[in-house]
C-alpha cells in the first residue's frame, strides 16, 4: 500500500517546515502549513489511526481531520463514508507525525497496536486507545463498550448509546427477517486469490452477528478470528451455505471464483447453496455488523435462502 499525497498535494516542504516551527513558538497554525484553519466553535478536531474507528466517530456524528489512507478506508469501511475533507496522514501503522502535528488535533484516537508509537504522539495531543474489535466469544460486547468509551472521552455518551441501541436494533431486525431461513449452517470465507480462503469462526465479529440473529455456522472451531486454508480443504463442508465476503485486497475475487474449475466440483456450487457479498472489515466496531446483517439479509432473502 503506497502513501496516497493527493490530499496533501498543495503543502509544500518549506510551508510545512514553517508551520512546524512556529508550534514550538506557542501553536501552529494550519494556515502557514497550507491545511484550513478550523471554525472556532465546531466538534473536536479528532485524529482516528485506525479504520474501525474512524467509521465509528462517522457513526456518532463526528468526522475525523485526519486518517490513514483514506482510500483505503473506502475501500474496507465503504459505510459511512469519508468527507474529502479529510486529510491522509499516512499509513495504518506509520502515521506521518509531521501531518498529525499539522492538523492540531485535540485528540489522537489509536488503538493498542500502535501503543510503542504513544509518548510520540503524545507530543502532538493527548492520545486515548481502547479496543473496538477482539477475537473473542464476546466481540460485539467489545465493540459496544469501546464505542461507549470513546463517546464517553469526547463528551458525546448520548450519542454512543444511541449507536449501540441503533446497531443492537438492526441485529434484532436481521433476526426477525431472516426467522424463516430453512437453510444449511453457513461458511463464512472471504477469498485470498484463486487457490486459498480466510474461513471465519465464530471469534470474528461475522459470526459474531450469524449467532445474534440465531443463524447456525458450519465451523465452529475456529480459534482466533480466521484461518487461511486452500480451496481443496472447503470439500470437508459439502453440506454448508457458502457466505464469500469480498475483500479489498483481491477485488472481485469472488466473482472469479465462481469460474474456478476446482470451485465448481463442490456440492454447495453445484447445489446453487453460494452466495457473495461486498467488503466488510471484520475489525470495524459496530458499523461493520450493522453493514454485514444487512449484506447478508439482502443475499439470503434475494437468492431465496429464507422461505416466507
Amino acid at each position: 500500500m503506497n502513501q496516497a499525497k493527493g490530499s496533501m498535494a498543495g503543502i509544500g516542504r518549506r510551508a510545512l517546515l514553517a508551520g512546524l516551527a512556529a508550534s514550538w513558538a506557542g501553536g501552529i497554525s494550519l494556515r502557514a502549513a497550507g491545511l484550513p484553519d478550523a471554525p472556532a466553535s465546531v466538534a473536536p478536531r479528532i485524529a482516528a489511526l485506525d479504520w474501525g474507528i474512524a467509521a465509528t466517530l462517522m457513526a456518532l456524528g463526528i468526522v475525523p481531520v485526519g486518517v490513514p489512507a483514506p482510500s483505503w478506508y473506502g475501500r474496507y469501511i465503504v459505510d459511512p463514508v469519508l468527507p474529502a475533507s479529510v486529510v491522509d496522514v499516512g499509513l495504518l501503522f506509520t502515521p506521518n507525525f509531521e501531518l498529525l502535528l499539522a492538523l492540531a488535533p485535540s485528540l489522537i484516537v489509536t488503538t493498542p497496536t500502535l501503543q510503542q508509537a504513544a509518548p510520540m504522539l503524545q507530543r502532538i495531543a493527548p492520545v486515548y486507545g481502547d479496543l473496538l474489535f477482539q477475537p473473542t466469544p464476546d466481540v460485539l460486547e467489545i465493540a459496544e463498550r469501546g464505542t461507549l468509551g470513546l463517546a464517553d472521552r469526547i463528551g458525546i455518551r448520548t450519542a454512543g448509546e444511541r449507536l449501540v441501541e441503533s446497531t443492537r436494533a438492526e441485529l434484532a431486525t436481521t433476526s426477525q427477517r431472516l426467522a424463516g431461513y430453512t437453510g444449511r449452517p453457513i461458511l463464512l470465507a472471504s477469498p485470498l486469490d484463486n487457490r486459498h480462503v480466510s474461513l471465519f469462526g465464530p471469534n470474528s465479529l461475522y459470526g459474531a452477528v450469524l449467532r445474534h440473529v440465531g443463524l447456525p455456522l458450519a465451523e465452529p472451531n475456529i480459534s482466533g478470528e480466521f484461518i487461511i486454508v486452500g480451496l481443496e480443504k472447503l470439500g470437508a463442508y459439502n453440506d454448508a451455505m457458502m457466505v464469500l465476503i469480498d475483500s479489498p485486497i483481491a477485488p472481485g475475487m469472488a466473482a472469479k471464483l465462481m469460474e474456478n474449475r476446482l470451485w465448481k466440483t463442490f456440492p454447495f456450487v453445484r447445489e446453487g447453496r453460494s452466495r457473495a457479498v461486498a467488503t466488510v472489515l471484520g475489525s470495524g466496531g459496530l458499523p461493520s455488523a450493522s453493514r454485514f446483517a444487512r449484506l447478508l439479509t439482502a443475499t439470503l432473502i434475494d437468492n431465496g435462502g429464507v422461505s416466507p
